[in-house]
């Protein structure tokens, strides 16, 4: 490291830094920006820039570094503003700072202006929503209902287009292949249903950095990052090459993420995750439509995105005290494991096996097919709605609720402390076995009762029956209708 360079760095900050008050938090951002400046400046330096150049360049790169200061001196407060908290304590309840801060009354308690807030309608922490529908994620609420408008829209536009319009032009073939490729549709070659996800390739952060590398000789795609929202979608232009594309509110290139190819696996890792600075990071990774090998994702304390990738051979999730979407993604075998967290799969094609493990988390399933299940769920919760296929479902300390569009394979049931409840279409003809042990089963009221014993049910729903759907319950409940 060049020592002019630490100088000039050193003097520039001083400049920020001389009229700010005497307090920690500014002596640690002081530091850490410092670092991260100074390696920028010195890869500027190698590549050809003289020190001063070098150095004027990362600090212009970087961002405002003022409203940085600002923005942690209202976060840890400083020495020349010390905020005096106004308690007020009567027969109503408590206040502090005229209930922003803490609020506690007939009506419940509200602490940092309904954070967290508990009162008739439930509890609810950030996102999270506690009631009698049990654990909500509002974020996830909000992307559903978008969803659900966003085909309610899209039908109407069809609906509207179908009317003829005096003032449009001819439209031409290039135009009409254009429109097949945008619009929501399910052709005869692609099974799958593709989203019209537009939006989501906008960015409220500036584009910092973009690499590409080269599709050709791939088989596996490993992505990592700690703290970041990262968006997986096809790419919407020409070529075969993989896009990484950083956004962020502060430009450094310690920061951008780190790219690497060993044989047929490229790596996309975060970079440098700063500790004091407010670091917001939106990565957009493009991947060409066709590729059809590996994809490993996985994402702490962050929120993941992925859509329209629909010939994935294998799929594996991990999201860790973060949030989770596919939406209109196709792929042979899909493994994912949740963790306090949440995920949310929509339109989701599985040609084989689905495994998927919550712990203590939230899993949604909208509109799922697999050719088997293997779902547990630990103290969490999965709900699903249009579910299509087999396999075995577990709640341990946990909760199912499935609604299933179809029954085309066997499905197996365990509720061990946990609670299992399971819908069937009106129409659906399959043979069930239920059986408790110190727990609690509920066959269908419509059903052909073959055998009622304590502990053990058995019978048929429909006339054909083909596939069989068994139940245990040890300490838990088990409801099929």
């Amino acid at each position: 490291m060049s020592a002019k360079i630490e100088q000039l760095v050193a003097m520039r900050l001083n400049t920020y830094f001389k009229h700010q008050p005497d307090t920690a938090a500014l002596a640690e951002l002081k530091t850490e920006l410092s670092a991260d400046l100074n390696e920028a400046a010195n890869d500027k330096a190698a590549s050809g820039l003289e020190p001063e150049e070098a150095v004027a360049e990362a600090f212009s790169d970087f961002g405002d570094i003022n409203a940085l200061i600002k923005q942690i001196n209202e976060e840890n407060g400083s020495a020349e503003h010390v905020h005096g908290h106004q308690v007020i304590v009567d027969d109503n309840g408590i206040e502090i700072d005229d209930g922003k801060t803490l609020k506690i009354n007939a009506d419940g308690l509200s602490i940092n202006n309904g954070t967290i807030k508990a009162d008739a309608n439930g509890l609810k922490v950030g996102n999270w929503i506690l009631d009698e529908h049990g654990l909500q994620n509002q974020a996830e609420t909000d992307f559903e209902d978008e969803r659900r408008s966003q085909q309610r829209g899209e039908s109407q536009q069809q609906k509207q287009s179908q009317q003829p319009d005096p003032t449009s032009q001819p439209e031409t073939d290039a135009d009409q292949e254009q429109s097949t490729t945008d619009d929501t549709a399910t052709d005869e070659s692609n099974q799958h249903v593709t989203a019209n996800l537009d939006d989501v390739y906008r960015e409220r952060h500036p584009l910092v950095n973009e690499q590409r590398v080269s599709l050709t000789g791939l088989a596996h795609i490993a992505i990592n990052y700690r703290a970041a929202t990262v968006k997986v979608f096809p790419t919407r232009e020409a070529g075969n090459d993989v896009i990484i594309r950083d956004y962020m509110n502060y430009n450094n290139p310690a920061y951008y993420s780190q790219v690497t190819t060993f044989e047929e696996r490229l790596e996309i890792v975060q970079g440098k995750v700063p500790f004091l600075i407010p670091l917001r990071v939106h990565v957009q990774i493009l991947i060409p439509a066709s590729y059809a090998g590996q994809l490993t994702l996985s994402d702490r304390s962050g929120n993941v995105i992925m859509g329209n990738l629909q010939h994935l051979s294998e799929l594996q999730l991990q999201v860790v005290s973060g949030s989770a979407r596919l939406v209109a993604v196709g792929m042979t075998t899909f493994t994912s494991e949740v963790t306090s967290g949440s995920l949310t799969m929509a339109d989701v094609q599985i040609a084989e096996q689905l495994v998927l493990n919550v712990k203590s988390g939230r899993a949604r399933l909208l509109d799922v097919a697999a050719g088997n299940y293997n779902v547990r769920v630990t103290s969490g919760s999965v709900s699903g709605q249009q579910v299509r296929g087999g396999g075995q479902w577990t709640a341990k300390s946990g909760s199912i609720k499935l609604a299933l569009a179809a029954i085309n394979g066997d499905t197996t049931l365990a509720a061990h402390s946990g609670s299992i409840k399971v819908s069937t279409p009106t129409d659906a003809s399959y043979r069930y076995e239920l059986e408790s042990q110190s727990g609690r089963v509920t066959a269908p009221h419509f059903a052909q009762v073959d055998h009622h014993a304590d502990g053990y049910q058995a019978g048929r729903v429909g006339t054909t029956a083909t596939y069989l759907i068994s139940g245990r319950a040890r300490s838990g409940s088990i409801s099929l209708r």
